[in-house]
């Protein structure tokens, strides 16, 4: 609307003479980025890092606008950049895992993600990503040790129950994937997935 559009303008005209605070700055490309406004976030967040404020976390903003536009190699970038200026970003660590996992990567991306544990146990992403990289190694035990893990801090993960049906039909047991995949359609009845659907269904 018309107000957005003149606090947008007085916003940039603070940026242009300098008198905003970075964090500000920060703060409104999040806000933007929610909205898809992708340019304006962007504008944002490169000002916010040209004044070298809370660098790690706009490093992690930016990974996060071009994972959202498939550019995964600047993600990847900024997501070295933001575990350079702060090692402890157990979500930058996470999301590098994802990204070099979506590459193939495994062996790499399970480093990523074992640290991000290791800085954060309670992440429920982090034991899902975990537990697809290991079950890709055909680790199924511990893929399923962090399949578990995930659906005990969230009981109704359906991307995990959906990935433990997968898990358990590859081991053999039919009942126990049926129990997960039908917990997962009762949570969300709409969901379609033709392998699962195809034995359990």
């Amino acid at each position: 609307n018309g107000d957005q559009k003149a606090a947008e303008t007085h916003f940039r005209e603070a940026i242009a003479s300098g008198s905003q605070e970075a964090r500000e700055i920060e703060k409104h490309g999040e806000a933007l980025l929610k909205k898809f406004q992708f340019q304006n976030a962007k504008f944002l967040f490169m000002k916010a890092q040209e004044k070298k404020y809370h660098c790690s976390r706009v490093n992690f903003q930016l990974s996060n606008y071009y994972a959202d536009l498939n550019k995964t190699a600047k993600a990847q970038t900024c997501l070295k950049n933001s575990i350079k200026l702060n090692p402890t970003s157990s979500k930058a660590h996470r999301n590098l895992g994802i990204l070099l996992y979506k590459q193939k990567s495994y062996d790499a991306a399970r480093l990523h993600i074992e640290k991000a544990l290791d800085l954060d146990y309670s992440d429920c992403l982090s034991h899902l990503n975990l537990g697809m990289i290991m079950k890709q190694n055909k680790d199924y035990t511990d893929a399923e040790l962090h399949f578990l893990a995930a659906l005990d801090i969230n009981p109704k993960y359906v991307d995990c129950m959906l990935e433990m049906a997968n898990l358990q039909l590859i081991m053999k047991n039919k009942i126990k994937a049926k129990k997960y995949y039908q917990k997962a359609r009762k949570i969300s009845p709409d969901i379609n997935h033709a392998e699962l659907d195809n034995v359990l269904g």
